[in-house]
Order: structure tokens, then sequence, then C-alpha cells
């Protein structure tokens, strides 16, 4: 089975050549990103389980420069499983700039969403209050 591969500025499904048919991007910039960054560039992905892994291991990985990129993620998708994903990987990451978004969706929205914003705030505020060693 062959590989398919994705432009990663605009994720249009591209060959083997070194610039993207759709966009022009020069495939090649990318090379040298980090894997993080190609994390946070996924949760732009079209394809539904991508967003969803790169989320969910962003949050393991504790991505402070994740943050942004998915309370906008959250925010913007209409998708609860990818919305969910996002909340709970914000509270993993653990920053408090993420606890007006997850306020809001703690109250709006589906209610696995809701869930995982409370949950989510929860672990926020544990870490805001935990003792600094």
């Amino acid at each position: 089975m062959p590989l398919t591969y994705f432009c990663p500025s605009c994720w249009k499904e591209v060959g083997i050549g070194s610039t993207c048919p759709r966009c022009g991007a020069d495939l090649c910039d990318f090379a040298g990103e980090t894997y993080e960054q190609k994390l946070i560039r996924a949760l732009r992905h079209s394809e539904p389980t991508v967003p969803i892994r790169a989320a969910a291991i962003l949050g393991k990985l504790g991505s402070r420069a994740a943050v942004e990129p998915l309370i906008e993620l959250a925010e913007s998708t209409s998708d609860p499983y990818i919305q969910e994903v996002a909340v709970e990987a914000l509270g993993k990451v653990g920053e408090p700039q993420a606890v007006p978004c997850l306020e809001r969706l703690s109250r709006e929205g589906p209610l696995r969403v809701r869930s995982a914003a409370k949950q989510a705030l929860k672990a926020i505020r544990g870490l805001a209050n935990a003792p600094q060693e």
C-alpha cells in the first residue's frame, strides 16, 4: 500500500514533488520543524483523526507552545470529539491562559465537552494551588 503525502500548509494530498500543487508551498521548508511544531500544524488537518491524535500528544507532552492553537481549535471546531480532546490537552498543559475558554466551554456545547472542560479547570486550578518546590 503506497503512502499518502499531504501538504503541511494546506493539507491537500500531494505527490512526491517539492512544491504543493494547490498552495505553492515549498515542501522542503517544513523538514526543519520540530516534532512539536509539526503536531501543532497537524491540529488544522482536515482528516478528523489527525487533530485528535495531535492534540492528545501535545497534552501528554505538556506543550506550552500549543496552548493558543489548542484554544483556537477548541473554540472553532464543531466536532465535539476534536473539541473534547483539545480541552483535555489544555487541562494537561495547565496554563492559566486557557481558563476563560475552558470556563465558557464548561457551560456551553455538548455534554462531553462541558465535562472535559470542568475536569481541565480542576486540573489547572489544582496546579495553581499546588505548593511550589
